[in-house]
């Protein structure tokens, strides 16, 4: 009886863990898409200081942001036009608030910062990538995805040199190099381990 309980708890457990690392393959299409889009806004952020870009930050940004939150939300749209939405496992949800959380965060704060003027300052990227950090070694936790250890950990050193370069342009550049290094790439790795599950 002991033993059918163990059993049972390893189950549960190696259940739990599998569904974080189907959580996070299914979705490496959001990591890709936010990736490219803050790429875009960072480098049109750019180009637009350096007299390159006709176009505002501001309406780019507003892009950049409200675009990926669409395709990101796509599945509560589905659920609430009445398709069928399939249930979550304690893993996926935590994973799910995770990212959540930090997404929401990033946007007021990125929305504050735009209002008020504070972007300019050029703290807020280094706050990005600290985020991101913790976003990504949470996750590569949650679902036995080592690699994505490493990937945090270069969110943080990301970190560091955005606040190094806070008060000059080139910060964007290399804002739109991790996004789309750090962001888009992991998440193009994860969605080829969904098409290609052999190859994972």
């Amino acid at each position: 009886m002991i033993e059918d309980r163990a059993r049972e708890d390893i189950a549960f457990i190696r259940r739990t863990i599998e569904e974080g690392g189907a959580y996070a393959t299914a979705r490496s299409p959001d990591m890709l898409v936010w990736g490219i889009a803050a790429a875009i806004g960072y480098l049109g952020t750019y180009g637009w200081i350096r007299g390159w870009s006709p176009v505002a930050p501001r309406p780019l940004w507003a892009a950049c942001i409200g675009l990926p939150w669409l395709f990101s939300l796509r599945r509560l749209a589905r659920g609430l036009g009445g398709g069928a939405v399939p249930v979550r496992g304690p893993m996926a949800q935590a994973l799910a608030m995770l990212w959540l959380g930090c997404g929401v965060f990033l946007t007021t704060l990125a929305v504050a910062c735009m209002v008020t003027g504070e972007g300019r300052n050029g703290w807020f990227n280094a706050v990005v990538a600290g985020v991101m950090g913790i976003g990504f070694f949470a996750s590569a936790w949650l679902t036995r995805l080592a690699w994505l250890r490493w990937v945090g950990i270069a969110w943080w050193l990301g970190e560091l040199a955005l606040f190094a370069l806070r008060h000059r342009a080139e910060a964007l550049p290399l804002a739109a190099a991790l996004m789309l290094l750090l962001l888009a790439v992991p998440g193009y790795v994860l969605m080829s381990r969904r098409v290609c599950p052999a190859a994972a």
